[in-house]
C-alpha cells in the first residue's frame, strides 16, 4: 500500500543549450520594468553574462539594479541587499551558483515587506512564517549542484555561528532557465563538488524515510542521469560532453525537486553544521561523507527490525547495480555501493575533511548541532559513535 504524501508546487522550468540568449526578451515581455540582478562577482566582470545581460534588458528599457554574491550569503548580506533595492523593483534575477540562488530567494521574498531575514531563519530567529506579498524570483543557475532553483528555502550561514534555511512556498521560483551551456567554462574542481553534492541529494532523498513514488521516478532519472557523466567530460568527444553538461544541469535541477518533497538524511544533516564551523565546501563535505554515512546506514538496517529496512536496503542494492555492481547477493551489492561511492570521493575530491581543519578533537560542535533538519529523514536514527566514526572516516 503505498503510504499518503504530498508535492509542492513546481515552477515553469525550460532547458536548452544557450537558451540565455532567450532571457533578456522574455523578462521584456513579461512587462517588466525595474528588476533586481543578483549574480556572482565572476559573472559580473565586464564581459561576462551578467553585464552583457544587465546591457541586454537596459536596451529593453527595464532598470537594473544589480548586486553580487561571493561565497554562502549571511543574513546580513540579504538584509543589506533588501534596503538598497528600490521600491519599484517588480521582480528578482538570480543568476549564478547555489549560493546566488539562495540570496536571490530570499530578497525576493523580503523586498515588500522589508523585514529582516533573520526573523524567519529555522532554529536562530523568531520563527516567523513569511507572510503577504513576494516578488517574483526567476532563477537561472550556472552550477549544477545545489538545486536551489527548484526549492523553497534559501540556505543563510553565519561561519562560527549557523547555517540554516529560511523556506516559505513563497520563496519557490516562478520560472527557472537550465542552460547547460554555462557548464563549458566551470571550473572542473567547482563541477565536481557541485556534481557530487547533487548526486548526493538524489541519493539520500531517494532513501529517505518521506519518499514517495514520485521522487523516486525523478531521484532515480537524475542519478541516472549522473552516471557517466564525470567520464564523459574527462575523456568523451565533444558531443558526449555537452550531453553530459545537460545531464549534469538537468540531474541537479531533479535533485532540488527531490529533496524539496522527500527530504535528505544524514549527510547532509552532518555537513550543515560542517559547513557552519569550517570554512569547506559544502559538495566536497557530502562527497566525503556519503560512502561512510552509506555504510552507517546499510549497518544499521541490516541489524533493524523496521517494516522500511528490507525496502531501503533494497534500494540501495537497485543503486549498486544502476552503477555496475555485477554481485548476485544483496550483501555484495551493497558492499558494491559503498566501494563505489568511496571511489568517486577519492577519484573528484583531492583533499579530505581535515584539509578544512576538521580534526578528532574538533568534531563536538558538528554532532551537537546536526540532529534537526535533514538528519530527521535518515533511514534510521544513528548513533553518536556512528556519527562520529564516519567524520573520522572522512578526515
Amino acid at each position: 500500500m503505498i503510504a499518503d504524501f504530498q508535492i509542492a508546487n513546481l515552477p515553469k522550468i525550460r532547458f536548452g543549450w544557450s537558451l540565455r540568449d532567450q532571457f533578456a526578451a522574455a523578462i521584456a515581455e513579461q512587462g517588466f520594468q525595474s528588476v533586481v540582478l543578483i549574480s556572482g562577482r565572476f559573472l559580473a566582470r565586464p564581459g561576462e553574462y551578467a553585464d552583457d545581460l544587465i546591457q541586454q534588458l537596459q536596451a529593453e528599457n527595464i532598470r537594473v539594479s544589480a548586486f553580487t554574491v561571493s561565497g554562502e550569503p549571511s543574513p546580513e548580506l540579504v538584509d543589506e541587499i533588501v534596503q538598497a533595492c528600490p521600491s519599484n523593483a517588480q521582480a528578482v534575477l538570480g543568476v549564478g551558483g547555489g549560493s546566488v540562488l539562495d540570496a536571490a530567494k530570499a530578497v525576493a521574498g523580503l523586498i515588500p515587506s522589508r523585514t529582516s531575514v533573520i526573523d524567519y531563519l529555522e532554529g536562530v530567529g523568531k520563527g516567523l512564517a513569511l507572510e503577504g506579498d513576494t516578488l517574483p524570483f526567476i532563477a537561472m543557475p550556472t552550477t549544477a549542484g545545489t538545486g536551489s532553483e527548484t526549492t523553497k528555502n534559501a540556505v543563510l550561514s553565519r561561519l562560527g555561528e549557523f547555517k540554516k534555511s529560511f523556506r516559505s512556498e513563497k520563496l519557490l521560483a516562478q520560472d527557472v532557465w537550465l542552460d547547460p551551456s554555462f557548464l563549458e567554462t566551470c571550473p572542473k574542481n567547482v563541477l565536481y563538488t557541485t556534481g557530487l553534492d547533487a548526486f548526493t541529494q538524489l541519493l539520500e532523498s531517494y532513501t529517505t524515510l518521506k519518499a514517495n513514488p514520485i521522487t523516486d521516478a525523478l531521484a532515480w532519472q537524475g542519478m541516472t542521469l549522473f552516471k557517466g557523466a564525470f567520464e564523459a567530460l574527462e575523456k568523451g568527444s565533444e558531443a558526449e560532453r555537452q550531453t553530459a553538461y545537460g545531464n549534469l544541469m538537468l540531474a541537479a535541477s531533479l535533485s532540488g525537486l527531490t529533496l524539496a518533497n522527500a527530504g535528505l538524511g544524514a549527510v547532509h544533516g552532518l555537513a550543515g553544521p560542517t559547513g557552519a564551523f569550517f570554512e569547506a565546501p559544502h559538495g566536497a563535505v557530502c562527497a566525503l561523507l556519503l560512502a561512510p554515512i552509506t555504510r552507517a546506514n546499510i549497518d544499521a538496517l541490516q541489524q533493524s527490525n523496521e517494516p522500511h529496512a528490507k525496502p531501503t536496503l533494497a534500494k540501495y542494492a537497485d543503486i549498486a547495480i544502476l552503477f555496475g555492481s555485477k554481485a548476485p547477493h544483496q550483501a555484495e551489492q551493497l558492499q558494491d555501493l559503498v566501494d563505489h561511492l568511496q571511489q568517486l570521493a577519492g577519484t573528484y575530491i583531492p583533499n579530505g575533511l581535515s584539509h578544512y581543519g576538521l580534526n578528532t578533537a574538533n568534531l563536538g560542535p558538528i554532532l551537537d548541532n546536526c540532529r534537526s533538519g535533514s538528519m530527521l529523514g535518515n533511514p534510521l536514527t544513528l548513533s553518536d559513535s556512528a556519527l562520529n566514526a564516519a567524520l573520522n572516516a572522512a578526515l
